[in-house]
Order: structure tokens, then C-alpha cells, then sequence
């Protein structure tokens, strides 16, 4: 997936470390996303100014309840690379952040 490069490569590796949905949750909510329920996923990140559910491009990512290292890099560059993250003024930092992993 191309997009902004990822500057803290070492707390990229250490994304297995996040095991429960409620981390992501938590992170999205403290960045200010909007989180919904519901559909085939488990819950939906999505953008706090469309309140259109039925909207697909207020959608950042989604949040299964299995996680692993790969799937926690997927949503990480999702939300990092999101023209929706972007307007909003999220850093990579400010993601680290509200995961409890920058250093």
C-alpha cells in the first residue's frame, strides 16, 4: 500500500503487541473518529464530520476482533494514510500515542 512513509519503524514492528480491539477503539476515540457497529465487520473507524453511515468514503478502517501483527500494520498505515487523518491534523506520533506505544 503506498502512502506517507512511516518514520518510527521500530514501533511499526512492535504493533503485535496491540491484542485487544478495545486498544484500537480507544486510540480511534482519542484521535476523534467516529466508531460504529454493525455489518459485516465488527466495528467501523469513520469520520466524525459525515454522519452518513452509508457513506463509504467517511470510512477510515475497520476493526476486527482477531488481531495480529499484520492485520495491526494494515490499519495503522490505513489510518495514517487517510485523506480523512489528514484533514483532521493526526501525526504518525499522535497515533503512537493513543496506542500507548511511543516511547
Amino acid at each position: 500500500m503506498a502512502g506517507k512513509e512511516i518514520q518510527r519503524r521500530d514501533l511499526f514492528e512492535r504493533l503485535g503487541s496491540v491484542k485487544k480491539q478495545s486498544q484500537w477503539l480507544r486510540a480511534a476515540e482519542i484521535l476523534g473518529f467516529r466508531i460504529t457497529h454493525g455489518g459485516k465487520h465488527p466495528y467501523v473507524v469513520r469520520d466524525p464530520d459525515n454522519p452518513n453511515n452509508g457513506d463509504y468514503t467517511c470510512s477510515v478502517t475497520t476493526i476486527p476482533s482477531n488481531l495480529h501483527t499484520t492485520i495491526n500494520q494494515k490499519i495503522f498505515r490505513q489510518v495514517f494514510n487517510s485523506t480523512i487523518s489528514e484533514r483532521m491534523g493526526i501525526t504518525e506520533d499522535d497515533i503512537w500515542k493513543a496506542l500507548n506505544l511511543y516511547d
